[in-house]
């Protein structure tokens, strides 16, 4: 019984931690690529993957998933920006925060 829940705890912990980080490196990138709207992707994308870096270096994995929250969260980001959400709105209307 004991095991069990600790097991549960442990879980909860993990996905816990996944979603801060998560509406962590949104709001980072928020803060990048607002200034930066109408510039090239790319750079954008070398932006925000550069100060991910920087920012979550300590935590186990982090380039791994800073390269996969470029390739696959950044685009709906900036869409959102571009479609006029507001910067404060767009990781909550997306459901990250």
């Amino acid at each position: 019984m004991k095991f069990a829940i600790i097991a549960i705890l442990a879980i909860l912990a993990v996905f816990t931690s996944a979603e801060f980080f998560e509406c962590e490196m949104c709001e980072m990138a928020v803060k990048i690529v607002v200034p930066m709207l109408g510039q090239d992707t790319k750079d954008i994308e070398q932006a925000v993957d550069a100060e991910c870096k920087k920012e979550f270096h300590a935590i186990p994995f982090a380039t791994q998933k800073c390269k996969k929250f470029v390739d696959s969260k950044l685009q709906p980001i900036i869409n959102e920006l571009e479609n006029g959400t507001a910067p404060k709105d767009v990781c909550t209307k997306l459901t990250m925060c």
